[in-house]
């Protein structure tokens, strides 16, 4: 017999004889369900984790999807990653003593420096295919109210908050009971404790639908927010609802940067009527102004002349977020490339926002070496950077650098050296165009935060 073998037997043997002898070893008799939320502000996405198994990535203001597991005991683990460092840092951890039938909900609040894991706990529910009912639980998040004591009002459009009809009073970090509500359109409304007329937040109507179920919780809004307070359904199953508070708009931005399509005039409808910007020429970036959200129709003519349309642009837009629409394009062929402006500051990294334009360059790698260094026998921080496609942002260690573009695979330098001095929070917006006058280089901008 081989020593594999051996010890499987003999492990097998133990195991035999434990249960022989009643082992006291724990026996699951059903599930729970875990799902974590993330409430700390200044957070990249939180990885959360069953002992040290992968739950998800949870974004602010979010939630991860809901996992079920046996009624057994178990730690959850918080962990981000610090730019710079090799690993991930484990931030928090929490025991849970998972009963059968139960979901439970563990919230990261405060900050990563000293984070607090908040464990809330509900029957599960179940649903029969006729109900027309949703199941809520309201909860409070915001770090910004501190201390302050609130009252949450949900009801159909057009009934004002009175005091005594508030479904919940909560301080921060409590959740109400569980409650039920007939499918239908409600709007959600947040006052100081016992001051109805004291209104903090206000949502639109917005439609929830029979045997949903969820978590309604206000959190602080941050720089991808236009409001103060955002507040989101959280659905035990994972997915949300965002409840908006249409004194907040979104914020649009239109960028110019098809050279050849040269100054433009830019109209909201077909007829040609309704002019939206005048002359709007090659690298202007406009100044965010508020947006409805919607669905809109952009047109663009050579300035001052409206016998022809250079390009033609179909958006949707969101309530409560900035919005940024990118003309990109050559040759008579031109299209737009919209983007959420992320602009939030996180507490691990800086951020660098990255939109290559390029119409002579398809794939650029992007350099970032000690300030007075080359790149030569230098890796690229980015590479294959697609021009004219969204980028999600890149995390940047803090320190100074020296930035570099190239073509991709080429040490021929398109553009730089371009400074950049970055810390923890930082947030760079930058952007790159085509020379006008060379085209074998590059032209880098940074964009100052609004």
């Amino acid at each position: 017999m081989n020593r594999t073998v051996l010890l499987l037997t003999l492990a097998s043997g133990f195991l035999l004889g434990a249960c022989g002898d009643g082992s006291k070893l724990p026996t699951a008799t059903g599930k729970g369900s875990i799902a974590a939320i993330n409430a700390i502000s200044g957070s990249p996405s939180i990885n959360f984790l069953i002992e040290e198994r992968g739950l998800g990535a949870v974004a602010f203001q979010s939630t991860s999807s809901a996992e079920s597991y046996d009624d057994l005991n178990y730690t959850f683990n918080f962990d981000v990653f610090f730019a710079g460092d090799d690993a991930l840092t484990r931030i928090a951890s929490q025991n849970v003593d998972v009963a059968a039938d139960q979901i439970y909900t563990l919230v990261a609040s405060g900050t990563l420096a000293a984070p607090t894991v908040t464990v809330w706990e509900a029957p599960k529910r179940e649903f029969a295919d006729s109900d027309t009912v949703f199941r809520a639980r309201f909860a409070h998040t915001s770090n910004s109210l501190g201390a302050a004591t609130i009252d949450v009002y949900f009801a159909l459009e057009g009934v004002a908050p009175v005091a005594g009809q508030e479904v919940a009073t909560l301080n921060f970090g409590e959740i109400s009971d569980t409650m039920d509500f007939e499918a239908d359109a409600y709007v959600v409304t947040i006052t100081t404790s016992g001051n109805p007329g004291d209104v903090l937040f206000t949502s639109q109507a917005e439609t929830i639908l029979a045997r949903a179920d969820m978590i309604i919780t206000p959190f602080d809004g941050d720089a991808n927010n236009t409001a103060p307070l955002v507040v989101r359904g959280l659905g035990a199953l994972g997915g949300e609802i965002r409840f908006h508070d249409p004194l907040y708009p979104s914020t649009i931005q239109f960028l110019h940067a098809a050279l050849e399509m040269g100054n433009s005039d830019v109209f909201d409808d077909a007829a040609l009527t309704s002019q939206i910007l005048a002359d709007h020429g090659f690298q202007d970036l406009t100044t965010s102004t508020p947006i409805v959200a919607g669905n809109y129709e952009f047109f663009y003519t050579p300035a001052g002349d409206t016998s022809m349309v250079s390009l033609q642009t179909s958006i949707g837009i969101v309530t409560g977020s900035h919005f940024r629409v990118h003309a990109v394009g050559a040759g008579g062929v031109y299209s737009t490339a919209t983007t959420f402006l992320d602009r939030r500051s996180i507490d691990t990294a800086a951020k660098l926002l990255f939109f290559q334009s390029s119409n002579n360059f398809q794939f650029t790698d992007l350099y970032l070496v000690d300030v007075g260094a080359t790149i030569d026998g230098e890796a690229p921080f980015r590479s294959r950077i697609l021009s004219q496609a969204l980028n999600t942002p890149f995390e940047l260690t803090p320190g100074s650098y020296d930035m570099y573009l190239t073509e991709f695979g080429a040490t021929e330098i398109l553009a730089g050296p371009f400074s950049l001095d970055v810390a923890v929070g930082d947030v760079v917006d930058m952007l790159v165009y085509d020379n006008a006058a060379d085209p074998a280089i590059l032209d880098i901008e940074t964009v100052a935060s609004p």
